[in-house]
């Protein structure tokens, strides 16, 4: 082994090892992970050299730049785009798309004009600098989000945000870099600019979105392997990058975010949901380990001495992106509209959070070090690693307590009331199972009884905690509200077991999962309720187009809203017999239970109704729908069967897949 790769390999244990000891440090301190993975970036800079610690490679501007922008942000990029709630992106996708792509251009023409009008630095630089530092990294903001339970749409506006600025300031730094190595004039090098951010953007477009179509047609015709599977996102996800890079000349950072869209617009994938597990978690692994090492190489190349040059022009560019990102959350922002079924414009805890939210990390420091590559000055680098580190640190710190006293100070009762309910449904569950032994051979010891008895007062303490907190801490309609959540809950439980047993479709499972995670979106957060609809709207409104142009229907679209409303009528009638079991088991006032059970009848007789209607005008069609879910539910089975016997050793996994290949051969 040479000693570079040596030195590379170990920089890289070593830094496995800095974030694995940092992860619990987090839990315990409650400090942003980001902000410590910085800090032990800073100590391993201090210790490299007392402890004679192999981490030259990762201090060298080309490797550094090189690992960051070839294997890091490609990791980083596609694991999100790939695990987007695609719902939800739709539904706020023209908020996103103008702090993603005005967003960025304001923010790297208000850091240009202040560096060159009040720096030393000429304006091509200026303008470098304002593109690479108008991609944000919202890493500790989102981790804080969902620690505290924040609305969903909030999490995916600035998600969605950081994934796509991303995009736009890489590809805006490319090309404004081609730009001023031109000698034309100004309005030459604007066409120039502008065509060749076009060209780029679309290219690395249509390279992800074929190059994802692909991977989900080699899917489908293969047999279900995970490590083949894995494998394959893999080169998908490099693959993209790569070829829209070196042979289109596109944006490969946009090629791969299109391609993990692609592949999270078609979940759930043509695999197994053991593959399906295996890939999300090797993906969520591979995401957690390249954010770790890009912390830490912000801190390990902390120059102190040069940062303390450049701190008056930091100082310049920290007030411009504060400026620009004041003009983001609070011009720009109001201006898009509402949020996704918000009732009111966006509200001002909205946008205080989108403010603070706007912190700089990974996307920055590798277009720094490419640009300190390609021109030999630190400067730009230097004033990068400052930005960096300021704002993770200062708005990393804040955005925990003022997400928790701007929108979410009521959660605290929520998550108490939460967390008993499911503790009380527990223990009802237990003294259920226990039922059976009072009867069996284990009674004569007494052990059932003793158990029961133990039970009984816990579980009175337990439902007298839930009375109390209902009638003096949320009333009737927190009462209520509680219990539409549970309801939904509950029939998200049982479509999910329709589609684990084979009885419907991926497709139908998501849409109406997406449509109840409205409805309990709008309950936590109290948005206007959505009118639930038996397809989306978007499938809705070709269906309707359809209907007025021609007399019959298209066939797969009526087969489609067949299996939707006969999945939601069987759900349905089980979220009504459970909540009869609720109320009995817990005291519910029969005023409440029964307006929750109003709105889930009225959405039984409509599946009754779109049931029957489709079986009168399409009675053929109607059967076939039948007998292909039967047939899907004994396609299921069957391979759960076979899937016993590999699991037992008894077959191998190859010997399972010919029997299934016979079985799908026989008409059945």
């Amino acid at each position: 082994m040479n000693h570079s790769s040596y030195s590379i390999i170990m920089a890289l244990f070593i830094f496995l090892f800095a974030a694995v000891a940092t992860k619990p440090l987090s839990r315990l301190t409650r400090i942003p992970y980001p902000i410590l993975l910085m800090t032990a970036g800073v100590l391993l800079n201090l210790a490299q050299e007392p402890l004679s610690l192999p981490l030259k490679a990762l201090t060298t501007k080309e490797v550094a730049h090189d690992i960051i922008l070839l294997v890091l942000l490609p990791t980083l990029v596609f694991e999100t785009a790939y695990n987007l709630d695609i719902s939800k992106l739709a539904a706020n996708r023209l908020a996103i798309f103008v702090l993603a792509l005005p967003g960025v251009l304001i923010s790297t023409l208000v850091v240009a004009t202040f560096v060159g009008g009040f720096t030393s630095l000429g304006w091509h630089f200026a303008l470098l600098l304002g593109a690479i530092l108008s991609a944000t990294d919202p890493t500790a903001v989102i981790s804080a989000f969902r620690q505290l339970g924040a609305p969903k749409d909030l999490i995916m506006l600035i998600e969605g945000e950081s994934l796509f600025n991303d995009a736009t300031a890489i590809t805006l730094t490319k090309i404004l870099f081609v730009s001023f190595t031109l000698a034309g004039g100004a309005w030459s090098t604007l066409w120039y600019s502008c065509s060749l951010f076009l060209l780029t953007l679309g290219g690395g477009i249509i390279c992800g979105w074929l190059f994802a179509r692909l991977l989900l047609l080699v899917l489908d015709k293969l047999p279900d392997d995970p490590f083949l599977e894995i494998s394959l996102s893999l080169l998908l996800a490099f693959g993209s990058y790569l070829f829209a890079e070196e042979v289109l000349h596109a944006s490969g950072i946009v090629a791969t975010t299109i391609a993990g869209i692609t592949l999270a617009t078609n979940a759930p994938l043509p695999i197994s949901r053991n593959s399906q597990q295996y890939l999300n978690h090797f993906w969520s692994y591979l995401s957690f380990i390249a954010s770790a090492i890009i912390f830490m190489i912000v801190g390990l190349w902390m120059d102190f001495a040069l940062i303390w040059d450049n701190a008056g022009i930091s100082l310049v560019v920290l007030a411009a992106l504060w400026l620009s990102r004041a003009l983001i959350a609070y011009g720009l922002l109001p201006q898009i509209g509402h949020l996704q079924r918000l009732a009111k414009p966006t509200p001002m805890g909205f946008r205080h959070l989108v403010y603070v939210g706007g912190m700089r990390g990974a996307v920055t420091m590798a277009l720094a070090m490419g640009l300190v590559t390609m021109t030999g000055d630190e400067t730009i680098l230097s004033i990068a690693i400052n930005v960096v580190f300021i704002t993770i640190i200062l708005q990393g710190l804040l955005i925990g307590p003022l997400a928790s006293h701007l929108s979410l100070k009521e959660r605290d009762i929520n998550d108490s009331i939460a967390t008993t309910e499911l503790t009380l449904s527990a223990l009802h569950y237990s003294r259920k199972a226990l039922q059976p032994l009072l009867k069996s051979t284990f009674a004569q010891t007494g052990a059932p009884q003793e158990l029961t008895f133990k039970l009984r007062p816990i579980i009175e303490e337990q439902e007298k905690q839930l009375r109390h907190w209902f009638s003096v801490e949320v009333g009737p309609i927190g009462l209520w509200n509680r219990l539409m959540l549970r309801c939904a809950s509950i029939e998200i439980g049982y479509l999910y077991q329709l589609f684990d047993g084979g009885l419907i479709k991926a497709s139908v499972f998501e849409q109406l999962k997406n449509s109840l995670d409205e409805q309990m979106e709008a309950i936590r957060h109290q948005y206007q309720r959505p009118t639930f609809s038996h397809l989306p709207k978007q499938v809705s409104s070709l269906l309707h187009r359809a209907r007025q142009q021609v007399a019959s229907p298209h066939p797969v679209l009526v087969e489609h809203e067949y299996e939707m409303a006969w999945a939601r009528l069987i759900s349905c009638t089980n979220v009504l017999e459970g909540l009869e079991t609720i109320t009995k088991e817990e005291g519910i006032p029969p005023t409440v239970a029964d307006n929750v059970a109003k709105i889930w009848l009225g959405w039984l007789e409509s599946c009754e109704v779109k049931i029957a209607e489709i079986e009168k005008q399409q009675p053929v069609m109607a059967a076939r729908v039948q007998r292909q879910l039967l047939r899907n539910y004994l396609k299921t089975a069957q391979s759960e069967h076979l899937q016993q016997y590999v699991q037992q050793c008894l077959i191998s996994e190859e010997d399972a897949e010919r029997i299934k290949k016979l079985l799908k051969s026989m008409d059945i």
